[in-house]
């Protein structure tokens, strides 16, 4: 799973329920057979090379050679850690697609579908093709890849155990969100993560609701299951141990159901597990609270939202301070770079244009490469 991963909603994610292109070519030439991989505008040829380790095929093509090296060292570590945590060893040998950038990634035809900005990486669900950038920090890739890794064994486990069968979806790809994703979270970068405390500290903050979600709400949309299933699995790995998360998995694979298999594995009521989750989480977080203000305490709101838009972001004031640049989604169709007064608020023009300026893909505005 990071900003490459914390402002976009599950949806994206969605990519990995999808069958991979070649499994669509066998079928029978329907429109959307022949339409495969075409929907891409791709502006470079690649020609990929294969590094083979013990368990993995690697593939990248040659500006990114040093790269992949270092990939391949951090997914033999990644499989010497997950394969003893899962206690299990993957069916086969696992592919690994690199691009050397955001912008080369989002140009794959192994991906069915458009990949948008907040999309880090992409693990097949059927022939378990790991596809991501390696445009970024050497920590950002290590992440990545120990997340999609994280995916492989979920598909495996709860799969036919054949990666280029054709047979059905593995039971991974059914399982909810909050669960598949805040596993892959947890075993990739631990029970100690700046974004997952700060959103559980953000929902804390809000004194209008109680904003932790019951058991039931960690389903929902509105609770981003990166960080809150993170949050309620690094809790059970914390008191359980790590070995739970493969037992869960396999438990929740058998019969399709994460609420059963929480309380067969832990002999305990999701709902009771999730209200313990909350006490020890305020317990942690209200020391906080008198240490702390609200930014209206100190300050004020110089840009809002507006409209639909979600988005105002990265904030840069000019040298002498009158005015500051930010980037936001108020344009409609894209984030662009728009001039404000520093002291009023109040927007100047536009500066940039991406969605009509043959000049610009995007701004990676979450995380710039």
């Amino acid at each position: 799973m990071r900003m490459q991963r914390e402002l976009h909603t599950s949806g994206f994610r969605l990519l990995r329920r999808l069958l991979p292109g070649a499994v669509l070519l066998l079928a029978a030439p329907t429109v959307e057979a022949q339409y495969f991989g075409r929907n891409k505008v791709q502006y470079e040829n690649f020609h990929f090379q294969v590094l083979k380790t013990e368990h993995f095929d690697v593939l990248f093509y040659p500006p990114e050679t040093e790269a992949a090296r270092h990939a391949a060292r951090m997914a033999e570590r990644w499989y010497a850690r997950l394969s003893s945590v899962f206690d299990h060893e993957l069916s086969g040998r696992q592919p690994v697609i690199l691009y050397a950038s955001a912008a080369e990634f989002q140009q794959t035809n192994a991906i069915l579908g458009t990949l948008g900005e907040g999309t880090g990486g992409v693990t097949e669900a059927l022939r378990r093709r790991i596809v991501l950038p390696t445009g970024g920090t050497l920590a950002d890739l290590d992440h990545v890849l120990g997340h999609e890794l994280v995916h492989a064994f979920q598909y495996d486990i709860t799969g036919s155990g054949r990666p280029n069968s054709l047979g059905a979806l593995p039971a991974a790809s059914q399982l909810p969100l909050w669960f598949i994703e805040g596993m892959a979270e947890y075993m990739s970068i631990g029970p100690v993560a700046p974004h997952t405390a700060m959103w559980m500290r953000g929902a804390l903050a809000d004194t209008t609701k109680d904003s932790l979600p019951s058991y039931s709400q960690l389903e929902d949309p509105r609770y981003f299951p990166y960080r809150y299933g993170h949050a309620f699995l690094a809790w059970i790995a914390g008191r359980w141990g790590d070995h739970v998360m493969g037992q869960l998995l396999r438990g929740a694979g058998r019969r399709r159901d994460v609420t059963a298999a929480l309380q067969r594995v832990l002999n305990a009521n999701p709902d009771t597990l999730v209200a313990r989750w909350h006490a020890e989480t305020r317990a942690q977080y209200d020391p906080l609270k008198s240490a702390t203000a609200p930014p209206e305490a100190f300050s004020t709101r110089l840009i809002a939202a507006k409209g639909d838009g979600r988005y105002n972001v990265a904030p840069a004031l000019s040298p002498d301070g009158d005015e500051m640049m930010f980037l936001s989604d108020r344009g409609l169709f894209s984030i662009d770079l728009f001039l404000a007064d520093a002291r009023t608020g109040k927007v100047k023009r536009q500066v940039t244009k991406t969605a009509v300026d043959p000049h610009f893909q995007s701004l990676q505005f979450i995380q710039s490469a």
